[in-house]
């Protein structure tokens, strides 16, 4: 994920401003950033003016609203010393995590103690105290400020945040558009953890990833905290139970995969999923031979303190067994060795993986990757006698870029391409006939002001990929990560949750089903809350949603709703009305931010007239 300048505008906004007041400050937002490069500190106090990007101790910001208007995920918002008047739902930004905003800074940021320069926040029920407090800043209630005054409104939807942030729901058909409180089509709800119910007690969550025991075909979702990584028995998806989670570095990016193999000597598969993260802490390996009753941390690789995805080559993405005939490999991408770019891992040893090949110098910063294995004629484009022909997928930052990966002792790249439109170039799948690469770009819909899109490259000249399709969805939200099963893409979607598309045919893509895990469904924009992940290769056909401020969603496709209808939310294909047939699980190797503000916010923080 890039680093990215994100929008504060949320729902509020439209509460408190005119729409052109909103269009204005939306174009505040300065040019994009590598990924790769440092999250920088913004800076907030009440003598502050806002104008620039804030990033200077002796510039700040005036308001907290401007400098999350100029912060992309993972960034850091200091706040010095003073009295700020919170309006309406801003609370919900205070208690957020995708950037770290914290008081109790001196004036002139140059020390920290939030005992003794205090950031006062008025306007906030007494409840959010502690979380405040965890966060540097006093909570200032007295007879005055006994009552928070809300409009209706804002209470309907604090009681809304309230009961998907606290309550397990689930089971529910969607019927009418509806699956209990989210806006459905074609998929059924089976069950949703909210974080507060996990052991760790999160305050958010990221990346997903899943798999079936071939020991007992028990099936699992395993997901990204920022606090740790959860292990939940989902074999019974209307009753989830977790079985334990493994702490880790606070990070707001985390990315698992997972290796199943037979093992002789005890007869039975053993399983380990491969943790990676933004925070200084290497790639965790954690041990899930011993599910359901426990999960434990067999190892931590530190041959990298840093990485922003891990994939795994050659696996079957529902069990994540070696593909017949084929070697697995750990491929670690983003990491704070050479330049981000990719580094390979053999799994000879599951518990100790070795580094066995790197890029050629100055290859660059890999953001996500997949990968597929060629056999036809094309593999004429590879090196002399690589047929079946290993092809490694690079989603680059602006290129798509594919290589030879079959002798990992030469690496060698067959093509870089980009495309129009691009803002930054995130992550992709393959469809099932290896002719297309669906290319998902992370920041077009914010930068151009465009609907959902998603691309098709067709790769059936290795050496120079076309782009021959493009899908349009009927909202402004980001897409994120995407995984291809049969003839569908199962799509994370920011706010608008789980889109799946009917990619059959790449030149015209087609939505066939929905489900929409944000609180506010009317409110789908270019933010980056709601959905960050998806996993479709259950073997039961549930599919896995990771929502970053709500925790886990299971659901189901169905056959209830027929065709595909047309929003009033933007332009878009509408669906054909095919019909959901399960499809059987497929095989290869896989990878699967964000600021949630976690319902609702322009912040508003001002200083007390």
């Amino acid at each position: 994920m890039a680093n990215k300048i994100t929008h504060a505008f949320l729902a509020t906004a439209f509460l408190t401003m005119s729409f052109s007041s909103v269009l204005v400050l939306s174009m505040l937002v300065s040019s994009v950033q590598a990924h790769s490069g440092a999250h920088p500190v913004r800076y907030v106090s009440t003598a502050g003016v806002d104008d620039g990007v804030c990033n200077k101790p002796h510039a700040p910001c005036k308001t907290i609203a401007y400098a999350v208007n100029q912060s992309s995920k993972g960034d850091k918002i200091h706040v010095a010393e003073g009295e700020y008047q919170v309006e309406g739902l801003d609370i919900f930004f205070l208690l957020s995590d995708m950037v770290e905003l914290k008081g109790g800074y001196s004036n002139n940021f140059k020390n920290y103690d939030s005992n003794k320069y205090l950031a006062t926040i008025k306007g906030i029920p007494t409840e959010y105290r502690q979380k405040l407090a965890d966060r540097g800043f006093r909570l200032l209630q007295d007879s005055k400020d006994a009552d928070i005054q809300l409009s209706i409104k804002d209470k309907t939807l604090l009681n809304t945040y309230k009961k998907i942030t606290r309550k397990v729901e689930g089971p529910a058909a969607c019927e009418n558009g509806l699956a209990a409180t989210y806006e459905c089509h074609n998929i059924d709800l089976q069950s949703h953890i909210p974080l507060n119910e996990f052991s760790s007690l999160p305050t958010s969550a990221n990346d997903i990833w899943g798999f079936v025991d071939l020991n007992n075909q028990k099936e699992y979702a395993i997901m990204g905290l920022r606090n740790a990584t959860v292990v939940v028995d989902v074999s019974d998806p209307q009753s989830p139970v977790e079985v334990g989670s493994i702490a880790g570095t606070t990070s707001t990016w985390r990315d698992i995969k997972v290796y199943q193999y037979f093992d002789n000597a005890s007869s039975s598969y053993k399983a380990y999923a491969y943790v990676t993260t933004e925070a200084n802490q290497g790639m965790q390996i954690l041990d899930l031979t011993d599910l359901p009753n426990q999960v434990t941390l067999a190892a931590t690789i530190s041959e990298f303190s840093t990485a922003h995805n891990v994939y795994i080559s050659n696996i079957n993405y529902a069990d994540g067994t070696a593909l017949p005939g084929l070697t697995p490999y750990i491929y670690i991408e983003g990491s704070n060795k050479g330049g981000g770019a990719f580094r390979v891992f053999n799994l000879t040893d599951p518990i100790n993986p070795s580094l066995e090949s790197a890029p050629p110098t100055g290859s660059g910063y890999v953001h996500d990757a997949t990968s597929l294995v060629i056999t036809d004629s094309r593999s004429s484009a590879c090196a002399d006698g690589h047929n079946p022909c290993e092809i490694f997928i690079d989603f680059n930052e602006n290129t798509v870029d594919i290589w030879d990966m079959t002798d990992l002792s030469s690496p060698s790249m067959l093509s870089s391409t980009g495309y129009s439109g691009s803002g930054y170039t995130h992550s992709g799948w393959w469809s099932e006939d290896k002719m297309t690469i669906f290319i998902q770009d992370e920041l077009d819909e914010r930068n151009l002001g465009i609907n959902t899109t998603l691309r098709a490259l067709d790769i059936s000249d290795l050496a120079n990929p076309q782009i021959v399709g493009t899908y349009t969805g009927q909202t402004a939200a980001i897409d994120h990560n995407g995984f291809t099963l049969g003839n569908y893409y199962y799509m994370s979607n920011y706010r608008r949750g789980l889109s799946v598309i009917d990619v059959s045919d790449p030149t015209n893509m087609k939505d066939v089903a929905l489900f929409d895990t944000f609180v506010v469904p009317a409110d789908n924009s270019a933010n980056f809350n709601g959905a960050w992940g998806t996993y479709p290769y259950l073997p039961s056909g549930n599919i896995l949603i990771s929502d970053i401020e709500y925790g886990l969603f299971v659901v189901k496709l169905n056959e209830n709703d027929g065709d595909f209808p047309s929003s009033s939310g933007g332009s878009g294909n509408v669906g054909s009305g095919s019909r959901l047939v399960a499809e059987e699980t497929s095989s290869g190797g896989g990878s699967l931010m964000v600021l949630p503000f976690l319902l609702i916010g322009l912040i508003g923080f001002k200083r007390r007239q």
